[in-house]
């Protein structure tokens, strides 16, 4: 339960940690701006960036250079998840701002310097672009931040900026880290699977005929969303996720009261031999319609489930099926072997030391 408290430090009553009744009315608030027509709207800031990524990628190629791709994910997740959220007012500051998120979360203590440090950092910037906005009447740039200004409770008022605050700070944190996490083990794992990485290649060269990803075209790659779907299984990135209990309960002949912590392990979950036929093998064929629908439906909680699921799936599933083949298609990675590439379970689970590759 450290990890809600170290979260609560940072995003507050956002809704990464607010319980009922603010919970459930910042939840009706915030979704519509998460209904799959609005994310389009991000798919060429995605593109764009993951292009730049890319080209960056072409010089490692000509000095056939290895580099940690764990750390290239987490700046290409974060790069889209600020412009996601506050368009270009903030580009030169992202380095600062990853730079606080992960102080905050390799130093999860609220009572340390540097964790109190790193939050001023990220309240001093967030309070400014949100007071910025507030000033600017008339303009619209189309991120979310826009959508959580001009949201509306029922009474018509809107939300404060103590709480459009909490809010940012809960998207920055469960949008970066999480998604960059999936896609590194993403990586580590398929690279180690040459035959996935050719059936990959192929559909995305007959698919999409050399043609740049759309709106379309990125739900149209069913070999590429089944690797990703793998990889969650195999690496959730919300390895462990608590709840308190409401009210006194019996589950499995153990007595639960209410107040108590309960801890369920997604990772653990999705390895359980009860639920997965060969459960530490990875084959992205466990996720055909015929194999999915055969399967208890709480088996495979990447995002959590219920009520409380994350409100973000569908933006990291679209910006996780953007990048992936856009690498696969401009990209050729291998591993850099005798590696050694440990899980690291902190809030999220990473890779401890990173993952090496090389790319031609």
């Amino acid at each position: 339960h450290l990890n809600k408290y170290m979260l609560q430090s940072v995003t507050g009553q956002g809704l990464l940690t607010s319980e009922n009744p603010l919970w459930r009315q910042q939840r009706r608030l915030m979704q519509p701006a998460f209904h799959r027509h609005n994310l389009a709207n991000f798919i060429e800031l995605m593109s764009e960036r993951t292009n730049q990524m890319l080209a960056r990628w072409d010089l490692f190629a000509e000095e056939q250079r290895p580099f940690d791709i764990a750390k290239e994910m987490m700046e290409l997740t974060l790069d889209i998840v600020t412009s996601a959220l506050f368009s270009y007012d903030i580009h030169s500051q992202t380095q600062t701002i990853g730079h606080a998120v992960n102080t905050l979360i390799d130093n999860p203590k609220p009572q340390r310097r540097i964790f109190k440090e790193a939050l001023a950092v990220l309240d001093n910037i967030v309070y400014g672009i949100i007071t910025q906005r507030r000033q600017e009447t008339g303009n619209r740039n189309g991120d979310l931040l826009d959508m959580l200004l001009q949201a509306r409770y029922e009474d018509g008022s809107s939300m404060s900026n103590q709480q459009v605050r909490d809010e940012v700070m809960s998207l920055l944190i469960a949008g970066h880290e999480t998604t960059a996490n999936t896609l590194s083990w993403l990586w580590y794992i398929l690279l180690q699977h040459p035959s996935f990485v050719a059936q990959a290649e192929t559909e995305i060269a007959e698919t999409l005929q050399g043609q740049p990803l759309d709106e379309e075209s990125v739900h149209g790659l069913p070999t590429i969303e089944k690797i990703i779907k793998e990889a969650m299984r195999l690496y959730p990135s919300a390895w462990s996720i608590s709840r308190r209990a409401t009210h006194d309960d019996v589950i499995d002949g153990y007595a639960i009261p209410a107040g108590a912590i309960v801890a369920l392990s997604p990772y653990v979950l999705h390895r359980h031999p009860g639920f997965w036929q060969n459960p530490e093998q990875f084959d992205p064929q466990r996720f055909t319609p015929e194999q999915e629908s055969q399967r208890h439906r709480f088996a495979y909680i990447p995002f959590g489930a219920g009520a409380r699921k994350c409100i973000g799936d569908q933006f990291a599933l679209m910006e996780s099926s953007m990048i992936v083949p856009m690498v696969l298609q401009r990209h050729r990675l291998q591993l850099v072997p005798n590696q050694k590439v440990e899980e690291h379970a902190l809030v999220t689970l990473r890779p401890r030391h990173g993952i090496q590759v090389i790319t031609t």
